[in-house]
């Protein structure tokens, strides 16, 4: 379907920073071209830079995070950062950069939704028989963004209950804290999850997921791609199935509860930043 709003319009999006991929990616595939807010995007691949071109304009550019970040605006600060992600001991990759035919809205409120783990995850990320989610934490900081913490659930792998922490930089954008166990005393560390999208219209993106992990010595490279790789099938094939491509912000148009409230506290703070490109609403 055809967008039926110049994303010029919507400043809160207008105004961000997107990735257009792994510059390793880019330089092997040799992309010379790519879209964003409906707007064609081409590209230069250098050896030491990669520039970025759209409607004659020339675009900044920065590298982080694994990806090479642009934008079509004017944004207040840069791209989302996370200084762990550079330390020396962590296995860090893009897991993939791959389509989807929905809003990329869609994709952030289903990486905070808990709730859908034990249902969409079972045996990896939830199970049926431990559905239970306690209350946790949600606030908008000083600089606008959104920060869910405290989030417990149970993990089957570990079988032991994980928490997690979820800082939106942005509406299209989420990093994924997972808690490590410490010792008393120790300094907290985290295993870090990235979902960064592309919105190539309203109803479309390219998902670029990143992920930063402590190295321990039972980790295969090529086994943790593949895992997450199948993880994020699985939430390809039910966001793809929405009736509604774009994500409603009204509170009736899909039915929620309780255990909903990380999705519900999402949609309220799009609601505040006014955003509307990727979303819907019904008519007043």
């Amino acid at each position: 379907m055809t967008s039926l709003m110049d994303a010029r319009n919507d400043k809160a999006v207008w105004n961000c920073w997107y990735p257009i991929g792994s510059p390793i990616d880019l330089r092997r595939q040799r992309r010379t071209r790519t879209t964003l807010l409906d707007r064609d995007v081409s590209l230069t691949i250098h050896q030491t830079w990669i520039a970025a071109e759209s409607g004659g304009r020339q675009l900044p550019t920065l590298e982080r995070l694994g990806y090479v970040w642009t934008t079509l605006g004017e944004p207040a600060g840069l791209p989302p950062s996370l200084i762990e992600y550079y330390e020396v001991d962590r296995l860090a990759m893009n897991v993939w950069s791959t389509p989807l035919k929905c809003s990329g809205l869609r994709v952030i409120d289903n990486v905070i939704d808990n709730a859908h783990y034990a249902f969409l995850h079972p045996g990896i990320l939830g199970d049926r028989e431990h559905p239970d989610l306690p209350p946790y934490e949600a606030a908008t900081e000083e600089n606008g963004e959104l920060w869910s913490r405290s989030h417990r659930a149970y993990l089957p792998i570990t079988g032991e209950i994980a928490e997690y922490t979820y800082r939106l930089p942005n509406p299209y954008s989420v990093v994924l804290g997972i808690h490590r166990p410490t010792e008393a005393g120790e300094t907290p560390r985290y295993d870090y999850l990235g979902v960064f999208c592309q919105p190539t219209s309203e109803e479309s993106f390219i998902a670029h997921k990143m992920l930063a992990w402590i190295r321990e010595d039972w980790m295969d490279e090529k086994r943790l791609r593949s895992d997450q790789q199948w993880i994020s099938a699985q939430d390809k094939y039910a966001l793809e199935r929405h009736t509604d491509k774009k994500l409603p912000l009204d509170e009736a148009t899909e039915a929620s509860t309780a255990l909903d409230r990380a999705s519900l506290d999402y949609r309220a703070w799009l609601r505040r930043k006014d955003v509307r490109y990727g979303a819907s609403r019904r008519a007043a």
